[in-house]
């Protein structure tokens, strides 16, 4: 059977308005609804009788504060539930104190039912604590049924009557609490300040309200919204007061719950960010003001994603507990430890005489670590890295002090990990450096820095010009060129490794389309790909746009890839280069042996050239472990059916050497370094004027 119930909604939105009342509906209600949008209006409707008011957090012109000052200056007891997307946990505590009733996530009305049920029971409850509280004045009876506490005191507040509530409340009977004070059960100094203020404000013939806490006769907390009115003789003096008492313990576990979840971390028990920067507020302020210093310590955990990687996250979450504990024997007392999230820890040190207190805090944290964790019966060594920041020596608000304890904490990570490391104005000068080179690095493309420089391949039997390998550098500011190990890691770091693998394709075909279409298919050109750029949907297409707006056939254009490529197997990868040997385009393998390569992954992809690393040529005649293993890589290569390329060849013994085991070509700056491609003009032209000879005379 439906229920009838009135509604007021203190709402800008008539969407959400529909929304909730059809959940109403579907709760078994019969919702007669009104919806207002600022104060006049609510202010006109609470002229009428309502069951119940469901209000926005915050309206363009009206806030639910506001709305609840309203509803309280109207003198009225309507249930009053607050309703918003997103609102901080100490804004809903605060509402509740002022006398809101519950507040709910409108985009999650689950508890809306069961919350209204709730509400309209207490409100009727309140109605009836209501007239019960009238008729005490003069029905002493009435009182006996009430369902909250009442006690009456003579003028100085001595107890002289309590009613069954009370005594089943705190369990003291009526004997036991008569001709004490109506203080007796208090607990803490707080709520003795509060009676305090009750005395003097009820002394003077006003009412009085306000919060207890108070102890009950088996220990347990108690905690009373307490109302104090004095009662008059025909004469005006005060002969009794009368004490409503409501047990509110559960509100105040539900505001102190939201308070906790709001400044502490839930797994470790630790104090937050929210928090960590309330207490450096705090200890910066005093260290200001009382002229020493304080301490900041960053803490990261080395290699904590390989257990939640390998073990799960459950048991992740016991190691950081059990890391939480570990610190916390490392640090003193007024000391703060905090987690910041994942496996970061921050220690805020608020009063220290010499960095060497810091210091020696430090040092017990990688101590602690030192030993390892017991997991499952098997023990996972995990480290610790320390920064250590001071106030005001490295930063005058805790912003910039965070941010330098956290650059030291990250340079430790630099230099190894496990051990502590301070901050320093080096740190400092590396980080705007960085910055600024990545900020220059973003506009490469558009301020054509960029330049290509050319490397010749050639053959090892005869000597004969095979290509040319492209390779990018950027013109630095001093006029100096830098080679891509100086730029490009960096590029794939902040995403621009994409656009400069498309201006190295685009520029190295439009520059060398001439030599390679005049070569009649002998001479290719070799670019390098990023990994990420195999990635990308559709690359294939892009090479094929290229290749045919320069005239270049497929089969002269050979991309050169890295090991890692092989295996990192996405599927868009594996797309592309599918599209891409399709298309005739050769693939080669570039430094190969200094990776992760088996040949398993070779069988995944139809290679046609192996490159052999300069660190294994460059050990030609040094080791005879490289020779036999170069010569494997060769018989191997050539088993694969692909060509193979030995690279960095300076010296004339590691040419002959990899002539002599059947290295198909070779580039090194034993032939020519790299350089720009008008330098390679006179030995490519002569390779073309041989390659047009034997054309015409193919019987020499």
């Amino acid at each position: 059977m439906e229920t009838s119930l009135k509604v007021l909604f203190v709402e800008d939105s008539e969407a959400d308005a529909e929304l909730t009342t059809a959940e109403l509906v579907r709760g078994g209600f019969r919702p007669e609804i009104h919806r207002v949008e600022t104060r006049d209006e609510l202010e006109s409707a609470l002229e009428s009788s309502w069951d119940l008011i469901i209000c926005d957090y915050r309206l363009p012109r009206f806030s639910a504060e506001e709305a609840l000052a309203t509803l309280k200056r109207s003198g009225q007891d309507i249930p009053f539930i607050i309703t918003s997307g997103a609102v901080q946990a100490e804004q809903t505590v605060s509402l509740l104190k002022q006398g809101a009733h519950d507040f709910m996530d409108k985009f999650a009305l689950a508890r809306l039912i069961p919350a209204i049920e709730r509400e309209l029971r207490e409100a009727e409850i309140r109605r009836k604590r209501r007239k019960a509280e009238e008729r005490v004045r003069v029905l002493s009876r009435a009182v006996e049924q009430s369902p909250v506490s009442v006690v009456i005191t003579d003028p100085q507040g001595n107890i002289e009557y309590v009613n069954p509530r009370f005594e089943q409340l705190t369990g003291y009977t009526f004997n036991e609490a008569s001709g004490r004070n109506l203080g007796f059960t208090l607990l803490d100094q707080e709520s003795a300040s509060a009676m305090a203020e009750l005395w003097s404000t009820v002394s003077s013939g006003r009412e009085w309200s306000g919060e207890f806490c108070s102890a009950k006769r088996d220990g347990q907390l108690l905690w009373e919204q307490v109302s104090v009115s004095p009662l008059t003789d025909a004469d005006g003096q005060i002969t009794h007061y009368v004490v409503i008492k409501e047990d509110v313990t559960v509100r105040r576990s539900y505001e102190e719950q939201l308070l906790r979840q709001a400044h502490y971390d839930q797994l470790t028990g630790l104090a937050n960010r929210v928090l960590m920067l309330d207490r450096l507020n705090v200890a910066l302020e005093s260290a200001n003001r009382n002229h020493h210093k304080c301490a900041l310590l960053v803490i990261d955990l080395d290699h904590f994603k390989n257990v939640n990687d390998s073990l799960g996250h459950s048991i992740g979450d016991n190691l950081l507990k059990e890391s939480a504990g570990r610190l916390t024997g490392c640090i003193r007392g007024g000391d703060t430890l905090v987690r910041m999230g994942g496996d970061e820890f921050v220690v805020i040190l608020p009063k220290i005489d010499t960095a060497r207190d810091a210091q020696q805090v430090a040092e017990k944290i990688v101590q602690q670590f030192e030993r390892p964790f017991t997991i499952i019966g098997k023990n996972y060594r995990v480290t610790a890295s320390v920064g250590i920041a001071f106030y005001p020596d490295d930063g005058k608000n805790p912003h910039l002090v965070l941010r330098n304890a956290d650059l030291a904490m990250y340079k430790a990570k630099d230099l190894g990990r496990n051990q502590y490391h301070f901050f320093t104005e080096d740190i400092n000068r590396q980080l705007i450096e960085r910055l600024e080179l990545e900020e220059r690095l973003r506009r490469v493309v558009e301020l054509n820095e960029l330049m290509l420089h050319y490397q010749p391949i050639y053959a090892l039997a005869d000597g004969r010009l095979a290509g040319f390998e492209a390779l990018v550098r950027w013109r630095q500011p001093d006029g100096s060129l830098w080679a891509p190990g100086q730029f490009i890691g960096l590029a794939e770091e902040i995403g621009m490794i994409q656009a400069i693998d498309t201006w190295v394709m685009r520029t190295a075909c439009r520059e060398t389309a001439p030599w390679l279409t005049a070569s009649s298919g002998r001479l290719r050109l070799a670019l390098n790909i990023s990994p990420h750029q195999l990635q990308v949907p559709g690359f294939s297409t892009q090479v094929e746009e290229q290749l045919a707006a320069n005239g270049i056939s497929p089969e002269q254009l050979e991309l050169e890839v890295t090991e890692r490529v092989l295996v990192n197997d996405a599927s868009e990868t594996h797309a592309n280069i599918e599209a891409l040997c399709r298309l005739g385009v050769r693939l080669s393998i570039d430094d190969f042996g200094t990776g992760y390569s088996s040949l398993g992954y070779l069988q995944n992809y139809p290679f046609h050239t192996l490159k052999i690393d300069r660190s294994f040529v460059s050990n030609i005649g040094v080791n005879t472990n490289t020779a036999r293993l170069i010569d494997t890589i060769i018989t191997m290569g050539h088993g694969l059916g692909m060509e193979v390329v030995g690279e960095g060849i300076e010296s004339d013994t590691e040419r002959q050497f990899l002539r002599a085991h059947g290295c198909d070509l070779a580039q090194g700056y034993l032939f020519s370094r790299p350089v720009p491609l008008e330098q390679l003009r006179f030995s490519v032209e002569q390779d073309l004027k041989l390659v047009a000879e034997d054309a015409a005379d193919p019987g020499q």
